[in-house]
C-alpha cells in the first residue's frame, strides 16, 4: 500500500494495478511496475473513452454508464483490494475462464 500511496501522492494514477504489476525485491521490498498507461491525474480531466487494465481488477465504476468513467485514486484502491483478495484467496477475483469478457464484466457490477 505504501507504493501506491507513494504513487498517488505524485499525483500519478496507475489506471493498470494488477498483481503481474508487483515485484518482490525480498520478504519486505515490494516494487510497482508497468506504469505505461499512468497519467498525471491532472491529465485526467478529459476522459479518454477508453478502458484500460484486467478486467478482474478494473472498478465497477469504470465499466458503468454509456461511456467509462474517469480513472480515480479510488480505481486504483479498488484494484488494490482485488489483490489483496488473490492474494487471501489464493486465486484471481471473479475469474472463470468459461465466462466472457462481458459476462465477466457483468459479475463485476452486479
Amino acid at each position: 500500500m505504501e507504493g501506491l500511496n507513494h504513487i498517488h501522492k505524485q499525483k500519478i494514477i496507475h489506471r493498470d494495478f494488477h498483481s503481474k504489476n508487483i515485484l518482490c525485491e525480498n520478504e519486505y521490498d515490494v516494487i510497482i511496475s508497468d506504469l505505461g498507461i499512468s497519467k498525471l491525474s491532472t491529465e485526467l480531466s478529459v476522459n479518454d473513452n477508453k478502458c484500460y487494465g484486467m478486467i478482474p481488477y478494473i472498478a465497477p465504476e469504470i465499466f458503468q454508464g454509456q461511456k467509462y468513467e474517469k480513472y480515480t485514486k479510488a480505481s486504483d484502491i479498488y484494484s488494490f483490494g482485488m489483490i489483496m483478495w488473490e492474494i487471501m484467496a489464493g486465486r484471481r477475483p471473479f475469474w472463470n475462464f468459461q465466462d466472457s469478457d462481458t459476462d465477466l464484466i457483468i459479475q463485476i457490477c452486479d
